[in-house]
């Protein structure tokens, strides 16, 4: 049987994107949620390109044990950075300004979060994260994701999975003309599709 961390679909295309549709709907008060704690964090990152790597993921699952209410403590802050990003990636997509108290705060924690990298030169240059224990690296890397996406990538193909059909879930479209309009047809898609031929059969029937 599959665990709700398994049975996430990774279709955003970007790891922040991803992260924020960690839950079934942004649409849905009582939606489900796929990660329930930090060790569910850490397991699904860890399953994610530009995510944890499998030391990071030891180390950070070793510090979870040691100490919960440390790993609690974070978690609860995952999931609002989590609000917050679908707040100001939301409105990018529909092409709205942010509000200013979400630009702020994704300003400061995205600092914060950058602030932690080191250029290393082995085995070649890159950016690296020396406290790869820290509680926050998935949130950090969350947050440089973001910040990738802000500012380097075309803000015209970051959508937003509609509703009424849709589920709110985010994500970056690589399609040729850009006309992607489903997180995955396998989700929405195809019941979207199935729910509209049926308002067309009982609009034909009256």
């Amino acid at each position: 049987m599959a665990t709700d961390n398994e049975a996430i679909e990774r279709v955003g295309g970007r790891l922040c994107l991803d992260f924020v549709n960690t839950r079934a709907s942004h649409f849905l008060d009582d939606a489900r949620e796929y990660l329930h704690d930090y060790t569910d964090l850490v397991r699904w990152m860890r399953g994610c390109d530009g995510g944890l790597d499998a030391q990071q993921t030891t180390r950070l699952n070793a510090r979870a044990r040691a100490h919960p209410r440390s790993a609690a403590t974070a978690f609860a802050g995952a999931l609002e950075l989590r609000d917050l990003l679908y707040r100001v990636l939301s409105a990018v997509a529909e092409g709205s300004s942010p509000a200013r108290v979400d630009i702020e705060t994704l300003n400061r924690e995205t600092t914060n979060a950058l602030a932690q990298r080191r250029l290393s030169e082995v085995p070649i240059w890159r950016w690296t994260w020396p406290e790869d224990d820290a509680f926050e690296l998935p949130m950090w890397l969350a947050l440089e994701s973001a910040a990738g996406l802000l500012v380097d990538d075309d803000l015209m193909r970051l959508k937003e999975c509609p509703a009424p059909d849709g589920c709110g879930w985010l994500f970056y479209d690589v399609s040729k003309n850009g006309s992607r309009r489903w997180c995955s047809m396998r989700m929405c898609g195809n019941a979207a599709k199935a729910r509209a031929f049926q308002r067309r059969l009982r609009n034909d029937a009256r």
